[in-house]
């Protein structure tokens, strides 16, 4: 269980970290927008581990650690001949940051976790919606991102009311009474809601939003799997959650805590290239159109970095 008082910031020191494949154009905005988003702990620290890439990913890690104080990453080489399943691959590594906090004597001072996505869903996070987190009175041991327009993370998502189990679990046993459209809407879409800010704090039994804050403590209370007992896809960070939920720690999502408009912001298009955006917007409204939403979401996947 968590203590009752949380270290305040400028006495912590905390780890960003986060999995990494093929996000070579990214990695350098995200890790730097992200050590200046924790630039009011004691020390910030940075950790990235990477697999898979054919990109030039790990030379990006390289020259960071090269440019970036108490910087670090680790390379697993190619992961998915011996664990094919994405979600899975995505558990081994961030089990692989676990066993770093725990056994590895230069993290032996953290007292928080930043576990982040880096594929450019943090690109809004500020300094102010970090050091909020520690103004608010309830006493969180994990404390998950918003984002401004709608909610996206819903197949995360655990809460008794709102949304108490697998949502893509609950479209396909849908789609044979309902068809594809309605499914989808009732399962997931219907979930994916506006958080204004003013909601505040809100409890679930698992969230994450592209960051998640942890306690040291909590954060190694769990271990995360990517697989339900049906050995299908499920989120990595269900199994983990979980575990942390077993043993009394609380997690909420903060409604403050805005890191993008949605679940992915595409950065701003260079002025001379304006068009590219409305071509690319056009492409997968036709796509759609064509395809169905389904079955070009999945054309989408198989191109999808993780």
């Amino acid at each position: 269980m968590s203590p009752s008082i949380r270290k305040p910031i400028k006495d912590a020191e905390i780890l960003i970290t986060g999995p990494a494949r093929n996000i070579a154009a990214l990695i350098a905005n995200e890790i730097s927008g992200l050590y200046k988003a924790m630039r009011d702990f004691k020390c910030v620290h940075g950790l990235v581990v990477e697999s898979d890439s054919d990109d030039g990913t790990v030379q990006q890690l390289v020259a960071l650690k090269g440019h970036l104080p108490n910087f670090n990453y680790i390379s697993l080489g190619r992961l998915v001949d011996q664990i094919p399943m994405r979600t899975a691959r995505l558990a081994y590594v961030r089990n692989c940051i676990i066993k770093e906090v725990q056994t590895n004597p230069q993290y032996a001072k953290i007292d928080f976790i930043a576990m982040a996505d880096l594929d450019g869903i943090n690109r809004h996070i500020s300094a102010d919606a970090i050091t909020q987190c520690w103004d608010v009175t309830e006493n969180w041991d994990v404390i998950t991102a918003n984002q401004a327009n709608t909610y996206y993370d819903v197949w995360t998502l655990r809460h008794r009311d709102w949304s108490p189990v697998d949502c893509m679990v609950q479209m396909h046993k849908l789609e044979p009474i309902l068809g594809e459209s309605a499914a989808q809407n009732l399962a997931v879409q219907a979930k994916q809601v506006h958080l204004s800010t003013n909601q505040g704090m809100i409890e679930v039994d698992s969230a994450f939003g592209g960051l998640g804050i942890y306690r040291r403590a909590a954060f190694l209370a769990g271990r995360y799997s990517g697989v339900n007992t049906a050995e299908q896809e499920e989120s990595d960070h269900i199994a983990f959650h979980a575990d942390l939920r077993k043993q009394g720690y609380r997690i909420y999502i903060n409604s403050v805590l805005i890191n993008s408009s949605h679940h992915l912001d595409p950065p701003p298009p260079p002025l001379a290239k304006k068009h590219t955006f409305f071509i690319i917007r056009a492409a997968q409204w036709l796509g759609r159109l064509l395809f169905g939403h389904k079955r070009f979401n999945k054309y989408l996947d198989l191109l999808k970095i993780d």
